[in-house]
């Protein structure tokens, strides 16, 4: 597989949607900060869906645009650095 070939027409690097799945402590403000640090390395939003859970967690399940592995990596660093992240994994393969 090859990351990142420049789209013939447009001069724009292709992205990849990959699904990832965050288990957080929930609190007011939570996605706000994961969307933060989305939008901080560049990445576009498919879909979101949160459930919360009565013992104050919560599941937040994105759909994400992704150029490269690298930036994958970066930005799954960047969340697990938060205090509220429990757990963070991809629940899909990049498609090709």
């Amino acid at each position: 597989m090859s990351w990142n070939p420049v789209g013939r027409n447009s001069g724009r690097p292709q992205v990849y949607p990959v699904c990832i799945q965050i288990e957080v402590i929930d609190r007011v403000g939570v996605l706000k900060d994961i969307l933060s640090r989305l939008t901080d390395n560049n990445i576009n939003v498919r879909n979101a869906q949160v459930k919360t859970f009565p013992d104050q967690t919560a599941v937040i399940d994105l759909g994400i645009d992704i150029c490269d592995h690298a930036q994958l990596e970066h930005t799954f660093t960047q969340i697990r650095k938060m205090t509220d992240v429990l757990n963070l994994r991809r629940v899909s393969q990049v498609e090709e």
